[in-house]
């Protein structure tokens, strides 16, 4: 599963290669009991990589506080004409597009530099079948790759592609959202420091089976995040 929220972004699944649970640094591994079973689950969250705090970094803003003297935000990844706020975290910041040439390129390489060594890449997720939730869902359907109501399924390159059409129509056709370059971009690279390549085919859904998949993810994790918290008790 893949699921990216505001403040974090998950990736859990079960290994099948002794080598991924060997190579996984601490604290991307917990067991799960399930079905009078017990397995090891590859899953970790990383907190401050979800879609909204991505933003900030992707300004230049910190988290939790005001720029600086109420400095304005620049940044090639929104809309070259946008001047306005954004509010965050309850926080709202002063940020403005600017005219440039190349904005996708210099717009990657902004998020490149956000997502430095902050990924751990396992060999072994590309091989293995993903549903991909929330903001991952809602970009997809809000641009078309993805049907809306019914979800469906698409490859990661299909994000790519999506954020290069946007970000170099940005001056002759701006999207509805300042942010679509930026978020594009920003979910096109994530996916490919997890270490998929662009033929990866994703599902992204909402409903599983007809039932909803929030409340049941929301769960998942917590319980995931409770194990990682348990102490061991003292011998």
């Amino acid at each position: 599963m893949l699921d990216l929220g505001g403040g974090s972004t998950q990736i859990t699944f079960l290994p099948r290669v002794e080598g991924t649970l060997q190579a996984s640094p601490p604290g991307h591994l917990t067991a799960l009991q399930m079905f009078n079973r017990t397995f090891k689950l590859y899953s970790y969250s990383y907190l401050g990589l979800g879609l909204m705090s991505a933003r900030l970094a992707i300004l230049g803003g910190v988290e939790g506080k005001p720029a600086e003297d109420d400095k304005e935000l620049v940044s090639p990844c929104l809309s070259p004409r946008f001047r306005g706020k954004w509010e965050h975290a309850e926080v709202t910041y002063r940020i403005s597009g600017q005219k440039a040439v190349g904005l996708y390129e210099l717009c990657a390489s902004r998020v490149s530099e956000v997502l430095r060594n902050k990924v751990h890449r396992t060999e072994e997720a590309q091989h293995v079948d993903f549903y991909a939730f929330s903001y991952y869902y809602d970009l997809a359907a809000s641009f078309g790759l993805i049907d809306a109501e019914k979800g469906g399924s698409l490859v990661v390159g299909d994000f790519e592609i999506a954020a290069k059409y946007v970000c170099r129509t940005l001056e002759t056709q701006p999207p509805s959202s300042p942010f679509a370059c930026m978020d594009l971009t920003y979910i096109s690279l994530l996916l490919h420091e997890f270490g998929f390549p662009g033929d990866k085919v994703l599902k992204l859904a909402r409903k599983i089976d007809n039932v909803e998949t929030s409340w049941a993810l929301g769960a998942i994790f917590h319980y995931i995040d409770s194990l990682k918290r348990q102490k061991v008790p003292a011998l």
